[in-house]
Order: C-alpha cells, then structure tokens, then sequence
C-alpha cells in the first residue's frame, strides 16, 4: 500500500499530529513493505525522498497570527501532488481545501478501476476548539458585562455558528470512506457531526524513549530549579485553546501560598512551557514580571523532550479540546503526575489516582488541585507510568490496527461504473 497523510497541521513546531505522523513513517519504514506520502502546506514548491518515504510541499501562504502554519489554498495544485504520487489512501488531517481535492482524486482513480480510499482521522475538534469556542468568548463572554441580553445573543449566535461549522465538517466526514479517532468519546463527537462508524485506533507513546529513568537533576539545576523544587511543565502549542494563560494565572497564585514563599522553607514553585504559539511574545513579558517562570521554545530534540518531562514533578495542561492527550500520555509514561481541567479527552487520561481535574477557565481550583497533587506526586507518577503500561500505550500497537483496518478496507473498494 501507498499511504499519503494530507494536512496543514505539520510543520518545524507541530505536536501530537506531527508526533502521530513521524512515528507512522517510522513504523512503515522499519516494519512493512508499504509507501507514505506526506502533503502538506510550505513555503515554496518541492519534494524529497528517503527510500519508501517522500515528502511533497505546495506553496501556500500562512495562516494570519499562527505561523509557522500555512494552509492550502489551491484545490488544483493538491490534486496535481496526489496524481503524481499515487496513494492507494488518503488520509485528511485537514479540511478546508484539501478534502475536496482528496474526492476528486479518489473518483480519478475508481474511474479507471484502480481502488482509492479517503480517510479522516478526528486529531481536532475544529468545530469545537476553532470555530465554537473563540467566538463564544468573543462574541457572549467578553461582554457580558455590558449587558446580559447582548451576552445572550452573542451564546445563541455562537451556537448557531458552531452547528453549521458541525454540518460542513459532517458532510466531509460522511463522504469519506473511513473515520477514526482515538477515543470513545471522541467517536461520539462525531456523532454529534452525524458521522456514525468510526473505528477507536489509540494513539501510542514511545515508552522506551519517555521514562522515569532519563530524570537528572543536573537539567533541572542547568535551569535554575532546585532538586527539593516543585517544578510544573506544560508542553504544546501556546495558543488561546489551550488556556495557557490560565495556568500562569494559577501559578501566580500557587506563589503567594506559603506552600511555595514561606521563608525559611527549601521548596519553591516553578512553572515551565515548552512550545511555540502566537502567545509565545504574551507569555514572555509576563516571564519579565513573574518569578520562576520559565517561557521556553519548541524542543525539536525528542530525548531532550524526554529528559525535560521526566525531570519535572507535576504536569499541567487547562486545554479543554483535547481529543486524546498525547502529551499527557508522555508526561504519564515519564512517571508525572497530572493536572488538568473536566473537559475533552482528560477526562479518560487522568483518573483519581494519578491526577486531578477541575473545572474549566477556574484558576483557584487548579492551583487548589496542585497543592492537593504536590504531597502526592511520587507515588502518582509511578502509578501513571504503571497505567500507560498496562494500557499498552505502544506506536505498534496503534499502527498495526490502522494499517490492518487499511489493507481490509482497500481490498473491498469497488470501482466505479463509468458510462459510455
């Protein structure tokens, strides 16, 4: 087979659907006989090959306030890449453009007897995170001091929006031959898009890579953090979806508790972000104000990503979009403790035992749940790693399903009647 990932959501700083598609490369790579394809946006036009892998850009302009991303925006040039690289399937992690120019090639290829499929895998809430959520704050929350029958209208138009938003992806999602997602929640979100049928394929971590064991306290004194220091890491992208400002919110008030400046005791509160995001400038000037925390830039280097997770104490994520976790999974496997907020998918990563939930946008509670996690953080990361074991949170696992799922679905496409 011939598998081509065909999205926007790839680049230098991407996270979890880069991580997803890296190791997909990988596993084809070194376990199979079989092909990948990535498409995606850059900067200009090229290709490049590395043995059964080849990775084509198109040239297209960034998204206003997110580069690094770029998205599609010429239908013909998408279509034209997939012709010249013949995937047996498609899989969409984008769409806006892309997925109509996925259909056309499909149709080109059933046309001539030659089976096609399109798939999507639900990586994003797009509705939800990106179409939803801004525009409820913008349009209801932001002035609902102003007055509540405006604050009123600004919800009821926020819901009308988002419903369309829920139809126009639902009609993509409908049209494709496959859907996944990575949880059971996250199918019967789609179903709320009126997509019923899509398969669970988890997603993995590489356990091997992230684990308690790559903890050093010399990284943590490299970075101004004592050994007896509680230090919080969040990882990702820093951005308004996933509330990282919340989580400064709540470290200003971790800082004035005296769990964390009582003179005289050795412990004190750190709070790191590693990522990039158009919030990066943001969080820097409150760095400026604010002690101990630590604004870091995308760690392209995967073991040092590694010994950054591990040598922290506690993670921290308030995103309440989230359709798996993968950070949170690599954080549990790297023997962390987790708090998060009751929404999306971190309602089936993080349980009692290894972690806390509160409510969202609420940055008392989540302070309050890291000082309840804190005393307990030890014995909670060893319980984490010990369920992101014995969940079988392995890439293999994860690609083997798909590629099965794949080889089953291809081998049953008809070709399409052609008249004349």
């Amino acid at each position: 087979m011939r598998i081509c990932d065909l999205t926007l959501a790839y680049t230098e700083t991407s996270g979890g659907i880069r991580t997803y598609i890296d190791q997909k490369r990988r596993y084809i790579a070194e376990h199979t006989d079989h092909e990948h394809v990535l498409i995606v946006p850059g900067e200009r036009d090229g290709a490049a090959r590395d043995g059964r892998l080849t990775k084509i850009e198109i040239q297209s302009p960034v998204i206003p306030g997110c580069r690094p991303y770029r998205f599609f925006w010429q239908p013909a040039k998408v279509r034209e890449a997939l012709k010249r690289s013949a995937p047996d399937i498609v899989e969409l992690g984008s769409f806006f453009v892309s997925p109509w120019a996925a259909f056309r090639y499909r149709d080109d290829c059933r046309a001539v007897a030659r089976p096609c499929l399109v798939s999507a895998y639900f990586h994003t809430d797009v509705a939800e995170a990106y179409v939803g959520a801004p525009l409820r704050h913008f349009l209801a929350e932001g002035i609902e001091e102003i007055s509540d029958t405006l604050a009123g209208w600004g919800h009821k138009l926020t819901d009308a929006i988002e419903s369309g938003a829920e139809a126009t992806f639902g009609q993509i999602f409908r049209r494709c031959d496959l859907t996944f997602a990575a949880t059971e929640t996250q199918a019967a979100r789609i179903r709320e898009y009126g997509v019923e049928g899509t398969r669970i394929v988890p997603l993995g971590v590489d356990l091997s890579l992230f684990s308690p064991q790559r903890r050093s306290n010399e990284w943590r004194r490299q970075h101004g953090i004592g050994d007896e220091d509680l230090l919080l890491i969040y990882c990702g992208r820093l951005d308004t979806e996933k509330d990282v400002m919340m989580l400064v919110d709540a470290f200003t008030r971790l800082m004035l508790s005296e769990e964390c400046t009582h003179p005289g005791r050795r412990s004190l509160c750190h709070l790191m972000l590693l990522g990039e995001g158009p919030l990066h400038t943001q969080l820097d000037r409150r760095a400026e104000q604010i002690p101990r925390l630590h604004v870091r830039g995308y760690e392209r280097d995967r073991a040092a990503y590694a010994t950054a997770l591990a040598s922290s104490d506690i993670y921290v994520t308030a995103g309440p979009h989230e359709t798996f976790g993968l950070a949170v999974v690599e954080a549990q496997a790297s023997g962390l403790a987790v708090v998060g907020v009751d929404a999306g998918a971190l309602r089936e990563r993080i349980a009692p035992a290894i972690g806390r939930l509160g409510p969202v946008g609420d940055a008392e509670a989540f302070a309050a749940n890291i000082r309840q996690v804190a005393p307990q953080r030890d014995a909670m990361g060893t319980a984490a790693r010990a369920h992101v074991l014995a969940t079988g949170y392995g890439w293999e696992r994860t690609f083997e399903l798909l590629l099965g799922i794949y080889a089953d679905a291809l081998a049953r496409v008809q070709p399409m009647a052609v008249d004349g």
